[in-house]
């Protein structure tokens, strides 16, 4: 956090809080102005403080603290003061976050939760160096790269821009190709191979022709634009350039993305910027200069992506589509051509042998990646569903099919079932630590390793909400027994989840059971899902939303029918929102008879395979 004084705004309406906040905030680097919602002038109070951060309590005197963050975020003076979201209620959470707060803390909070929510918000700027010996050019760039909040440091040349690399630490260089004292190429050169450095480098210059760009990857540049006049750079350039250096940034902070895509292109310097672009995105990337050695590699190496040239010599884009095709081996490898024909009859060529995607030429490093995120998400989408007879049983599949041949008929049925939901706890907190990629990375690995120990009790996954999983089990007493079971095996996991990802995980797991609606919900328009509403439904819910860290809330109506093979601890009579009569609860302590239903879930017919694990082993030190 800067070492200056910040100024803060509490607008709680309470002075417990306010008294709180100021106690455990540092009095040097926090000047602290306590304002009543009930004052008349209290908003000009606020914008008379130009406060930095202000701490909004959900529940004022006057206005409604959402409401407040609304103005706050709507007022020129104001829109950029960090705000903290207050309240008891952790329900309130999204909603904060819907009307733009920074951070949200629950009542009561400590030291370290508010030192959480803070430190994030006053981190230091990323160093920008800007090295350009037209001054006119780095007055027309600074602003916008400032208005992202970075922290824009300028050099004349490639020698001044050493010195401050070798003065301070910088953490993204932008620099002109053509400067006197020491050019762009030349200072890339030095940076890589004299002061071993790894700083991302874009080189943004007038220069287009091959030799030029060519020159600056072959010197360790990251990425290249072409700068144009003015005009041009401040609406076309500018836009471009701010999201290159984002996806450069981006790229130095993830530990990368688990795709391989090979691309093969005969031209260097096109070769380059394709394999940078996908770089920048964090893909594993091989290059082959030419069909037959891409031939070579594709029978050495397994691959995700396949993206080739049309025109190239020995053996063209067009031959090794066709190989790729005829071959068992990759008949399923996603292929996009890239190629400058673009007449009606070169498209229907190309597409005859099996393509998922053409881009025409020219085209930019965005259209390049959008069209690789498409066709990876539709292969992934494939694979998926060739796996869904996994993950349902074969009654719902077959449901599914008869409701698509007539989507104006939904399906709808009344049936009994074990409900189970969980959730991450205060994953919101732990996602807002985290990169965008970082997050998505983490939940696929979650994901899978607990819908494994679900499908180990014949689980059926209804869906993945945020951070949670829904699911349903078939069978009354057995599937009670089951979800308990499997429940278990998901807590189990959690310490092998900690040591992988390095991240304090916890559950939480509510149970409960009765009957549900089942069918297809949806508008007939845009799409509809399989899925179980009803009472129940949110029982089961609002059970997991009041467990315990790491524990098993399970209804009356779940434990009567297992009550003889699990111990419990029972807990006062719940009065649930939405739900008339309190409901009776248990924390489950400890499974009874999991040997002998290990020896009939090994007997057993199941959709899927069982996992490396037996049951004894997974319940064996648990209980």
């Amino acid at each position: 956090m800067d070492k200056h004084t910040i100024n803060a705004v509490l607008l709680t309406d309470s002075s417990t809080i306010d008294g709180l906040i100021s106690s455990l905030l540092d009095s040097e680097l926090f000047k602290i102005k306590a304002i009543h919602s009930s004052e008349t002038d209290y908003f000009q109070q606020i914008i008379d403080c130009q406060p930095e951060l202000i701490f909004i309590r959900g529940m004022l005197s006057n206005i409604d603290g959402l409401s407040l963050c609304d103005r706050i975020r709507s007022h020129p003076s104001l829109c950029q003061a960090r705000l903290i979201f207050i309240s008891s209620d952790a329900l309130n959470r999204e909603h904060a976050i819907d009307h733009r707060a920074n951070k949200f803390l629950q009542l009561p909070f400590s030291r370290q939760d508010l030192s959480q929510a803070i430190t994030p918000l006053f981190e230091q700027k990323t160093k920008l160096l800007l090295v350009d010996d037209s001054k006119t050019c780095r007055r027309l760039i600074k602003p916008f790269l400032e208005q992202e909040n970075y922290e824009v440091i300028e050099a004349d040349n490639g020698e001044q821009a050493l010195k401050i690399i070798r003065s301070m630490k910088i953490d993204i260089i932008v620099s002109d190709v053509d400067m006197p004292v020491l050019d762009g190429i030349t200072l890339c050169r030095i940076i890589r191979q004299q002061e071993k450095l790894s700083i991302p480098v874009l080189l943004l210059s007038s220069q287009q022709t091959d030799k030029a760009i060519l020159g600056g990857f072959n010197a360790g540049a990251d990425d290249y634009i072409i700068k144009s006049d003015h005009s041009a750079t401040r609406k076309v350039v500018v836009p471009e350039l701010l999201s290159r250096i984002e996806r450069l940034l981006n790229a130095q902070k993830s530990q990368g993305r688990p795709e391989r895509i090979l691309v093969v292109e005969d031209s260097a310097t096109m070769l380059y910027q394709l394999k940078n672009s996908l770089k920048i995105q964090g893909f594993q990337v091989d290059i082959a200069k030419d069909g037959l050695s891409a031939w070579e590699k594709l029978n050495t190496n397994q691959y995700d992506l396949v993206i080739t040239d049309y025109d190239m010599p020995y053996v063209d884009g067009l031959e090794l589509c066709s190989r790729i095709r005829q071959s068992n081996k990759f008949e399923n490898l996603p292929i996009i051509i890239e190629t400058s024909k673009d007449s009606k009859a070169d498209q229907v060529k190309i597409r005859s042998i099996g393509i998922q995607a053409f881009i025409t030429k020219p085209f930019s490093p965005d259209r390049l990646i959008a069209e690789v995120e498409r066709v990876l998400a539709e292969t992934r989408l494939k694979h998926h569903q060739n796996a869904m007879s996994h993950y349902l049983p074969d009654s719902t599949v077959s449901h599914i099919s008869s409701g698509n041949k007539n989507s104006s008929e939904p399906i709808a049925e009344d049936k009994f079932r074990t409900l189970l939901f969980s959730d991450i706890v205060q994953f919101t907190h732990m996602s807002g630590q985290l990169s965008s990629r970082n997050v998505v990375d983490f939940l696929n690995t979650y994901f899978d390793r607990m819908v494994e120990e679900l499908m180990r009790f014949d689980a059926t996954i209804d869906k993945f909400i945020g951070d949670g999983i829904f699911a349903s089990f078939d069978l009354q007493e057995d599937g009670a027994f089951r979800s308990v079971c499997a429940a278990a095996a998901m807590l189990k996991a959690l310490p092998e989840l900690r040591k992988s990802t390095g991240l304090d995980i916890h559950m939480r797991i509510g149970i409960h059971s009765g009957h549900v609606i089942s069918g297809d919900i949806g508008s007939r328009h845009s799409r509809r899902d399989f899925t179980l509403i009803g009472e129940n439904v949110n029982i089961a819910a609002r059970l997991e939303h009041l467990a315990k860290h790491d524990g098993i809330l399970i209804s009356h109506a779940t434990y009567k029918m297992i009550q003889g093979r699990v111990t419990v601890i029972p807990v006062p009579p719940l009065k649930l929102k939405g739900i008339e009569e309190p409901v009776k609860a248990y924390l489950v302590k400890s499974i009874k008879s999991y040997h002998s239903f290990s020896k009939k879930m090994a007997q057993q017919s199941t959709s899927v395979k069982r996992s490396r694990n037996s049951i004894e082993q997974v319940f064996g030190s648990l209980f």
